[in-house]
């Protein structure tokens, strides 16, 4: 016997013995032996739950013979005589109940399922995307280091306009083949990161510069940096 399975045993023995204990002052003084023997049917594991609900025990005197509890009701011989019709059979039926919820809740939960990784953009590498509400997002890092990959000569922005409730800015990308991508961001003080409100001009441009890039690597899935605060 391995010492887990030692263990286990241990731990059996020991909640049958303490279930028994505590049904023993709850159960009628008369019951005469009768709690022993549904112990000793207990640790041999000698009751079964059947498909139907009902329960089967064994004999405690013939190996072959089991009995069948249906409620609070035994096929036994004993079941009519017994104190409160507290036979073995429905004694170690109840035993074994509270022990089987009481190492159902001594038992360890599973871990916590690990996250989600993000689901994968072709062409983009996975450390570059955030999973944001079941959807993948791209990091401006990540378009610009892939962009440099491609050929990025140059990356400019020009303030289109700007007031204090809105910046809109224009952005261009250059790559070494002659591709040449323009696009515009716009943000204002209440779309952006609470931290960044004072630099809301600058989102607007990192967002055109962000879309110029997209557009030029032909990326469908939103930068991070196009989300507003929300």
């Amino acid at each position: 016997m391995s010492s887990a399975t030692f263990t286990d045993a241990q731990t059996f023995r020991a909640l049958v013995v303490d279930v028994a204990t505590r049904a023993k002052e709850k159960l009628p003084e008369s019951i005469n032996g009768r709690l022993e023997g549904a112990v000793k049917l207990v640790l041999a594991h000698d009751i079964t739950l059947l498909d139907d609900g009902s329960i089967e025990v064994g004999s405690c005197t013939d190996p072959l013979k089991t009995y069948r509890l249906e409620g609070t009701t035994c096929t036994c011989q004993d079941f009519p005589r017994a104190p409160g019709g507290w036979c073995r059979h429905r004694i170690a039926a109840g035993i074994d109940k509270r022990v089987r919820e009481r190492l159902a809740a001594q038992a360890p939960q599973p871990p916590a399922p690990a996250p989600e990784p993000p689901e994968l953009v072709s062409g983009i590498d996975p450390r570059w995307l955030v999973r944001i509400q079941g959807r993948p997002f791209i990091r401006f890092e990540g378009l610009l280091s892939l962009a440099h990959e491609k050929g990025l000569v140059e990356l400019s922005t020009t303030v289109v306009m700007v007031t204090e409730m809105m910046a809109v800015c224009q952005a261009v990308a250059r790559f070494k083949d002659g591709l040449v991508v323009t696009d515009i961001g716009d943000a204002t003080p209440t779309n952006v990161k609470a931290h960044l409100k004072p630099h809301f001009v600058r989102m607007a441009a990192t967002r055109a510069s962000a879309r110029a890039l997209r557009r030029a690597l032909d990326i469908d899935a939103c930068s991070v940096e196009e989300l507003g605060d929300d």
